[in-house]
């Protein structure tokens, strides 16, 4: 008799527990709730819309756009802020959003913003209309400079748009608001080394420079801009001894290697800041 009651306490028990986890699992279909155990997705593409008030993000991927409701313990990542809030959300931005789906409504946990760059040789940079043009294979590529643009130099320096000049070899991290191009942050990271010029070897596209207190040699990259009379089509050939130069570069396990040539006089900013030459 007592091992017939114990096993009815357990039945009963069992029973309802499992009555207890159906009404909640039926009270978080009803409210409209996240159920737990609802696995995560995610999506990436570009901000079009974006809603403050209403927590809500709109994305365009590669065939589709997709509207988010942004969870109250959403988390944000930005590429120039780290975590921040909603309202550092802007359209252009590229996006991944980490998910859950619930009876078609897609909640957001997670926003972190994708950065985009473009490397190459600065063509041509106009501070007055804000614009920077990029060349890189063989292709010319504009972009707007934000009115908050960041300037990153080297050891993680502050720079300016004076500090950027044509021949650069630099990255540029960018955005597409209304699909137009735009730069928010642009970095430069060579060194620099002014000298006269020793010696030159057509061959193996290296020179050597001589400073009052240091001589370098340079290995030449291939898309190292050689600056003359304030354009970047200039070759090796052009370059003579006992000129004055200033070389930018990036020194790789031991190796100098060059990726910007100029006459000393052309460091000035007022002489980088040109329209673009003639596409090579």
């Amino acid at each position: 008799m007592i091992i017939m009651k114990k096993k009815t306490s357990s039945l009963w028990l069992a029973v309802c527990v499992s009555a207890l986890t159906m009404t909640g699992a039926l009270k978080s279909a009803a409210d409209g709730t996240v159920p737990t155990g609802v696995p995560n997705k995610s999506y990436t593409g570009t901000v079009r819309a974006v809603d403050t008030q209403e927590h809500t993000l709109g994305l365009k991927g590669t065939f589709f756009t997709k509207t988010f409701n942004l969870g109250d313990n959403c988390t944000y990542t930005f590429v120039d802020k780290g975590a921040d809030k909603v309202s550092d959300l802007r359209p252009g931005q590229r996006i991944k959003v980490v998910y859950q789906e619930s009876h078609g409504v897609l909640v957001a946990n997670r926003v972190s913003q994708e950065p985009v760059d473009c490397k190459g040789t600065v063509r041509a940079i106009d501070p007055v209309q804000r614009t920077i043009t990029l060349h890189e294979r063989g292709m010319d590529k504009t972009f707007q400079i934000a009115g908050d643009c960041e300037v990153v130099l080297r050891d993680d320096k502050t720079g300016a748009l004076a500090d950027i000049q044509a021949g650069n070899y630099v990255t540029v991290i960018y955005e597409t608001p209304g699909d137009k191009p735009t730069a928010w942050v642009i970095t430069q990271t060579s060194e620099t080394f002014t000298g006269s010029l020793t010696a030159i070897d057509l061959d193996t596209k290296t020179v050597k420079a001589k400073s009052m207190f240091d001589t370098k040699k340079f290995t030449l990259g291939d898309n190292c801009a050689i600056v003359l009379n304030g354009k970047i089509n200039g070759q090796l050939s052009d370059l003579k001894l006992n000129d004055k130069l200033v070389f930018s570069y990036d020194e790789i396990n031991g190796v100098n290697v060059a990726n910007r040539i100029a006459p000393a006089r052309s460091s000035q900013p007022a002489e980088t800041t040109n329209t673009p030459p003639a596409a090579q």
